[in-house]
């Protein structure tokens, strides 16, 4: 994941829900990688069984501040019958994720639907 610093261009990932051979879960990592540099920090406490009010009250704190920015640079889309579109554009360039349903490994380019997003969110229409 260190080496997605170095990627400036606008960036797609396509992921099925119901792909057997690589987790869904792998996609939304990579996606959340992409957004972490934008996203302010949230300092957790090494031992938070030992920890006071006040620390977890920063916490909490800066928890908010971060989802606050997520939710301003983040649009989500949810399209029924078909899955969801991620994305958020920073520093003149777009990152993508499109979550479909159903595609599996080898088909997702097949899923109807999936090449109008692609053409729509990078100006190919």
């Amino acid at each position: 994941m260190r080496y997605l610093q170095n990627i400036t261009a606008s960036v797609l990932i396509a992921h099925a829900e119901n792909d057997w051979d690589i987790p869904d879960i792998h996609s939304d990592k990579l996606f959340q990688a992409f957004l972490e540099p934008h996203l302010p920090p949230v300092n957790y406490p090494d031992n938070p069984f030992n920890t006071t009010q006040t620390e977890w009250d920063v916490v909490v704190k800066q928890q908010t501040l971060r989802n606050a920015k997520r939710g301003e640079i983040l649009k989500s889309v949810y399209l029924q019958n078909f899955g969801r579109v991620d994305e958020f554009t920073q520093v003149g360039r777009k990152v993508v994720l499109v979550k479909t349903l159903a595609g599996g490994h080898d088909y997702l380019g097949v899923q109807e639907g999936l090449l109008d997003i692609i053409g729509k969110n990078f100006d190919l229409l």
